[in-house]
């Protein structure tokens, strides 16, 4: 068995003997790069990464060139264990009159939103030949995939290797949620059914939250277990009085933008009438789409993340509907920062409201727990030690599933289909 991870960021503490009987030799096939880490599932897979290395596997990466990529970073971050692979954009190819026919009645008679894709239509199939003479070369004892959509991959790995699927999000009826709240969707929506071929192509699926892993347990079987997302930790400082100022980091996406314009436009003109020197930080590529706002400060893009909470004490992350983990919730709670969020950002951290973190129900409740907060200097410590402390525990209750995979490797290596 492993011993404890340790809670800094420091490698694990195993012996040579130990390291060698465990060490596993594994590919993790990403359409999402490691570099830069501008947003939450780019940060999700580098911890990924990172975790699998601690744990003394040798892992290799290979990026599907869909997204902008720093590939310079991401080479010498993983040497000569990254590949990076072209991507031919097949993600709008036309579909036959049938397809377009049959996927119009099924939409009109409610079986699913128009324009759900079949779980390969991102697909990329020109991968195929690569990752045979990948595996030839390397012989690798388990292959990761990110995401549903390129689970096709897995295909092409015999039954020697343990096969798994990391899901980041529920993609049945995605595009579904979005509609119910206003918003166009652009990414990657599929049906249930196709949802469910992808994912019993899989040894194992790894969800983000134990709520999401009970979903996919519906769909699969017990096949399925919850690796969360491991944050960088920073332990809390001393302060007299928490400066006026509050924090939002976010990417420019369909729910960033929704969340934001929420917060601007219903919960900070309250906030400044009660609190008129309060400024809001902003920070990342959501600062694009943003526009001027008295109080506001829009910092953009910046590399380094720890300088960003540096600019505050308070973080904020109204998100009002989503899936999956809300990785910035766990990020602020790392960087031992009173987090304010709503129930949808508060999803799968359950165990820590209002006591790591507080939950606003409404925007009274909102505006009121900033003024608290930022007022009240005893009640702002004890919420930092909390979110420090709770992260902490966190990290370790996250690594214990992700080691146990390889630690016991036959049980969950069953034959895939």
């Amino acid at each position: 068995m492993y011993q404890s991870f340790s809670l800094d960021t420091t490698p694990l503490l195993l012996t040579k003997n130990r390291i060698a009987s465990a060490s596993k030799k594994i590919l993790v096939i990403s359409p999402v790069p490691s570099h830069p880490q501008n947003a939450g599932n780019r940060t999700r897979i580098y911890n990924l990464l990172i975790n699998l290395q601690k744990l003394g596997h040798e892992v290799h990466f290979l990026y599907i060139q869909q997204e902008t990529a720093d590939e310079y970073l991401m080479h010498q971050t993983w040497g000569d264990n990254f590949y990076s692979f072209p991507y031919k954009h097949i993600r709008d190819k036309k579909r036959s009159l049938a397809q377009k026919i049959v996927s119009k009645l099924r939409y009109y008679l409610g079986d699913y939103p128009k324009y759900s894709y079949a779980v390969d239509d991102w697909y990329d199939n020109s991968l195929n030949k690569f990752l045979v003479e990948i595996h030839t070369k390397f012989k690798f004892d388990v292959v990761i995939v990110e995401y549903i959509f390129f689970s096709k991959a897995l295909k092409y790995f015999g039954q020697d290797v343990l096969k798994i699927i990391d899901t980041h999000d529920i993609f049945s009826n995605r595009k579904k949620i979005y509609t119910i709240n206003g918003q166009e969707y652009h990414w990657y929506s599929t049906t249930t059914k196709e949802e469910t071929k992808g994912l019993q192509r899989a040894d194992l699926i790894i969800a983000i939250q134990k709520e999401e892993e009970e979903y996919f347990k519906k769909l699969v079987g017990n096949k399925v277990i919850t690796v969360g997302h491991t944050v960088s930790l920073h332990k809390p400082k001393q302060v007299k009085q928490p400066r006026r100022k509050i924090l939002y980091i976010a990417s420019r996406n369909e729910i960033n933008i929704h969340s934001i314009s929420y917060f601007l436009r219903e919960v900070f003109p309250k906030l400044r009438t009660k609190l008129p020197d309060i400024q809001f930080v902003i920070a990342g590529n959501i600062c694009e789409v943003i526009e001027d706002t008295d109080g506001c400060i829009k910092l953009g893009y910046i590399e380094n993340v720890n300088e960003i909470y540096d600019t505050a004490d308070v973080v904020i992350n109204p998100i009002l509907f989503g899936t999956g983990l809300k990785i910035k919730s766990i990020e602020a709670l790392g960087q031992s920062k009173v987090l304010i969020t709503t129930p949808e950002g508060a999803k799968g951290l359950d165990q820590g409201a209002n006591k790591a973190f507080i939950v606003a129900n409404n925007v009274d409740e909102f505006v009121q727990s900033v003024i608290e907060v930022l007022t009240n200097p005893t009640l702002f410590m004890n919420f930092s030690d909390n979110a420090y402390k709770f992260a902490q525990d966190y990290n370790q209750k996250v690594l214990e599933p992700l080691a146990k995979i390889f630690s016991y490797f036959p049980q969950y290596h069953v034959n895939s289909k």
